[in-house]
């Protein structure tokens, strides 16, 4: 455990955004959680987005990971940016009709937000 606090705290300087040193100690956190024994329950869940931008996605855990995708339901290719708990973002360009391929994440960091635009 000393080996692996020594090697985030020499990781730290080089972690410039603060939603990157976030998530980071998420995931460290996390780690340390999973060697203890935790887990995370599998769960799913989908919602729709009204408006300009249609799309709809679906997000949740499982294999204590937590997962997103998104499809575009627009006439029009939108660029979607998806805000996590932690302040990190992860951006989408998707053709009408296109879904994303899944993105990953630590299992305690979770989707806060969903903003599209076309």
């Amino acid at each position: 455990m000393k080996l692996k606090t020594l090697a985030l705290i020499g990781l730290l300087p080089m972690l410039t955004a603060c939603a990157d040193m976030a998530t980071g100690l998420a995931m460290y956190s996390d780690q340390l959680a999973l060697e203890q024994g935790s887990y995370w329950d599998d769960e799913h869940h989908s919602e729709s987005m009204d408006g300009d931008c249609p799309a709809f996605y679906e997000f949740g855990r499982v294999s204590n990971q937590t997962y997103f995708r998104i499809r575009n339901l627009a006439d029009t290719a939108s660029n979607i940016t998806l805000t996590w708990s932690s302040g990190s973002e992860s951006t989408f360009y998707l053709q009408p009709g296109e879904t994303s391929e899944f993105v990953y994440m630590t299992p305690s960091v979770v989707p806060d937000s969903v903003a599209a635009r076309c």
